[in-house]
């Protein structure tokens, strides 16, 4: 049973392990105290708050436009209450507001970031900048954000074309995101800035189905090239600003390959990573999915999500809700992560076997050949890399 198994493999005996049954929230309150088992280790890394599901984008390359769940936005009341219970049990010390949609089209952000700074966390939002203007940069930094993740990934006029933006030109997209980011790093704050792009790197195995029209960058070259360009836009009157010939040496360590983040700037970090396939088993792009049998992800034993009507979800690339098994009105955090879905999920990867169906099907694929590759890979990034980078930065 799960509970011997818990045993086993947590150290933990008797009723903490299988005496008691999975949903254990404390009489006559919720519980923000007590763990019944050692995984997933606290804190988390972080947790996503999905303040709002809608987007005034619609990326080709995001399953947002074709989300099956019900759409909607946090009530602000709701939200407080999950800055809260985050605080106060120690699950994570970072709050992300973003699961799917774009946070800054919810009108209480600023005051959500003024509640989540003030309890100590760090805060994160992650958008695709085209509503960051003047009001919107100032009413977040007074708030105390600790983070800005703009999301540029299509940086032209040819790339752009797949963001789905309803009437937003290019020239005037990127104008505000410049514009943005030289506000913040030009005051005397200690938001950082980090700006994403994308890479397109052997396209026919990471997007066999979709993305062969997508413009993104695809070799070293162009990235550096890519790079480079954007760090002298968005450095170019700051005192701070590196001199060219070592912006011109940093952006050399970058490739397409893997995942690249160039700090410039004491508070600003340009991020490149590969283009991947959202897992859609729901809509399958019209071809069978095969489900992966072995492989591991760092959904749960790193971070989970609220969605914008309470629902748990495993991890941020649930955009449909699929892992849902609870909902925060119902359950605490602490007992969520406690509960009998979620430990045989972290068993599961613990043995290198994701036993979730969704699970299984976020690491498949519509070949043997493609499942193989990202099982193994799964395992090597998360497992091998991902610490080796971790250690390396410590």
């Amino acid at each position: 049973m799960l509970g011997l198994e818990l045993a086993r493999t947590t150290g933990l005996v008797g009723s903490q392990a299988g005496g008691q049954p999975w949903y254990c929230a404390a009489v006559g309150g919720r519980n923000t105290t007590t763990r019944r088992f050692a995984l997933p280790r606290l804190p988390l890394e972080r947790v996503h708050v999905e303040v709002t599901s809608h987007c005034n984008f619609a990326c080709e390359f995001c399953p947002n436009p074709s989300l099956e769940r019900p759409g909607g936005a946090m009530d602000f009341t709701l939200l407080g209450e999950v800055l809260d219970e985050i605080s106060t049990s120690g699950v994570s010390r970072q709050v992300v507001f973003h699961q799917q949609g774009e946070p800054l089209l919810y009108p209480r952000l600023a005051e959500a970031v003024a509640r989540g700074t003030g309890l100590g966390l760090t805060t994160c939002i992650t958008t695709n900048g085209a509503l960051l203007d003047d009001r919107r940069v100032d009413e977040l930094l007074a708030a105390g954000l600790s983070r800005l993740v703009v999301s540029l990934q299509t940086p032209d006029e040819e790339s752009f074309v797949i963001r789905g933006a309803r009437g937003l030109s290019y020239p005037a997209f990127e104008a505000r995101v410049v514009r943005a980011v030289r506000r913040i790093i030009a005051m005397d704050v200690p938001t950082e800035v980090r700006v994403a792009f994308l890479t397109k790197p052997w396209p026919r195995l990471t997007l066999p189905i979709v993305g062969n029209h997508w413009k993104i960058v695809e070799h070293n070259r162009d990235l550096h090239t890519l790079l480079e360009g954007w760090a002298s836009r968005l450095l170019e009157g700051n005192d701070k600003a590196p001199a060219p010939g070592a912006i011109r040496k940093a952006v050399r360590r970058a490739g397409v390959l893997h995942r690249n983040e160039l700090r410039l700037h004491p508070r600003l970090v340009l991020e490149a990573r590969p283009v991947g396939m959202w897992s859609m088993p729901e809509r399958d792009y019209g071809r069978p999915w095969l489900p992966a049998r072995r492989g591991y992800c760092h959904g749960i034993s790193e971070h989970i999500a609220v969605l914008w009507n309470g629902d748990y979800a495993f991890c941020c690339a649930d955009h449909n809700g699929r892992t849902s098994t609870a909902r925060f009105q119902d359950l605490s955090l602490l007992d969520y992560l406690d509960s009998e879905p979620v430990q045989e999920a972290l068993q599961g990867f613990q043995k290198l076997r994701p036993s979730h169906p969704y699970c299984q099907l976020c690491l498949g694929g519509p070949h043997p050949g493609i499942v193989a590759v990202k099982a193994i890979g799964s395992i090597l990034y998360f497992k091998v890399l991902r610490r080796l980078r971790r250690h390396a930065q410590a």
